[in-house]
């Protein structure tokens, strides 16, 4: 029973019973007399061994919603969504509320974070015309809008057809000096903080980007990774201003370097690009040289690959032998569907033939500027972040579960083949990443590393 320990000396055995001694009662004891003892310094402190104190590597797998807006994009706010930044964080927390259309919705399963992204673009002409805001109304342009849009339900769509004329085809800001956006950023910031919960949730800052020269849509959503302290100290980046991407990464570099922050940019849709997005060559059609793919690198480390206007891993056109590459597609034209999509320009729109040009762009300037990482996000213009079929709000007010918003068009057009119905939208997904906890440090972090 014993076999290697001594029963005179009390020597210790390895292993098992390295700490137990056996001593001797008396010569003529038996194996049942014999008394064991455990040793003193079988109490001394161990090494402290805790995988879970020091570890240095994301082990949880977190999900959320990247690219979502409320009542404050003027293509929301104008056409019917009510509900704000704080319904929002409240849906996406797991609270039930009442959707735009009265209905009850709830997510079936809460979001670990959430991202507000309001259109740059006429920040506040949403909230002004509501609220009938002096500013608006000092203006003739915003005075008629606001009236129009006040008159009733044919009124309200021609006046935000009138807004989007301006705001997208004309590519001019009709908004401009009336200052409608000074403090409603502040406000957003303000309450994103407030819905920050380190450790439970984690609430970002971000707006979009929406270049759509020609129709050809080259949308960014900036991300912040930093409190209203800093996000505070800047205001959203309008495509007035610019409509290269490479003045946007200009905005994020002087953002990091004014405030210490950190921000990114994030391009979607390349469906509806029409063969810009993910083109070998800079906006002005000059070739890519290794500076721009460094700095595209650098500012676009990760793709919006899914979302409600589309999937954009693959084509059947690019990988005809993949029975699942005709998986939600919108590949009739660009963004305003008045040009049709020709076959040559599908390699560069979808994430696979990119990521492969990538590879070969690598090999020739000596950086790749499209290795990034993917993600899909809702796109959501009702202030709801719902993602699953069974539980899709759509992406419209008037896109609400209803029995017959199958047959509401999304863009209509004179060519039947260019439109889209609702029942072609996606109920889309989320961006999921790899963090040690969930802080916004972790959340940003983790995309940051694609």
């Amino acid at each position: 029973m014993f076999q290697g320990v001594s029963t005179g000396g009390g020597t210790r055995r390895k292993g098992l019973w390295a700490a137990v001694s056996v001593v001797a009662m008396s010569a003529s004891a038996t194996a049942s007399s014999y008394e064991v003892r455990v040793e003193p310094e079988t109490f001394a402190a161990p090494e402290v061994y805790s995988p879970y104190a020091g570890r240095a590597y994301p082990d949880q797998v977190l999900f959320g919603d990247l690219h979502f807006h409320t009542e404050i994009s003027f293509d929301a706010g104008l056409i019917g969504t009510s509900l704000s930044v704080h319904d929002a964080f409240r849906i996406a927390r797991g609270e039930k509320v009442l959707s735009n259309t009265g209905q009850p919705v709830q997510l079936i399963r809460p979001l670990d974070f959430l991202a507000i992204t309001e259109h740059a673009e006429m920040l506040g002409i949403a909230t002004a015309v509501r609220t009938s805001d002096p500013r608006l109304l000092s203006d003739e342009w915003g005075r008629n809008i606001h009236d129009l849009f006040n008159s009733g339900q044919e009124g309200r769509m021609a006046a935000f057809a009138d807004i989007i004329e301006i705001g997208t085809v004309q590519g001019r800001d009709p908004t401009a000096g009336l200052d409608l956006d000074g403090q409603i950023w502040l406000d957003i910031v303000d309450a994103v903080d407030s819905y920050n919960d380190p450790g439970n949730f984690t609430a970002l800052s971000g707006f979009e980007w929406t270049s759509t020269p020609m129709g050809d849509n080259l949308h960014r959503i900036v991300l912040f990774g930093d409190g209203a302290d800093k996000t505070g100290q800047t205001r959203p980046f309008p495509f007035f201003d610019n409509e290269d991407p490479e003045r946007l990464w200009d905005y994020l570099e002087g953002y990091e370097a004014q405030t210490g922050g950190r921000a990114i940019a994030v391009p979607h849709n390349a469906n509806l690009s029409n063969g810009l997005m993910f083109a070998p060559t800079r906006f002005d059609g000059s070739p890519m040289d290794a500076e721009y793919a460094a700095r595209r690198a650098r500012w676009e480390p990760i793709h919006e690959m899914t979302q409600i206007k589309g999937d954009e891993e693959t084509h059947p056109f690019l990988s005809p032998d993949d029975e699942f590459a005709d998986f939600e597609t919108w590949d009739v034209g660009n963004l305003s569907g008045a040009f049709p999509k020709e076959p040559e320009m599908l390699q560069y729109e979808y994430a696979r033939s990119a990521l492969k040009l990538g590879l070969k762009l690598g090999r020739e300037l000596g950086v790749n500027p499209f290795q990034f990482g993917l993600y899909g996000t809702t796109d959501a213009h009702t202030a709801i972040p719902t993602s699953r079929e069974e539980n899709y709000f759509g992406k419209y007010q008037h896109t609400e579960p209803s029995a017959n918003r199958h047959n509401i068009d999304v863009i209509p057009a004179e060519d039947p083949a260019l439109r889209i119905l609702t029942a072609q939208e996606s109920a889309s997904g989320l961006a999921a990443v790899w963090a040690r906890e969930n802080t916004r440090e972790e959340v940003f972090g983790a995309l940051k590393r694609k």
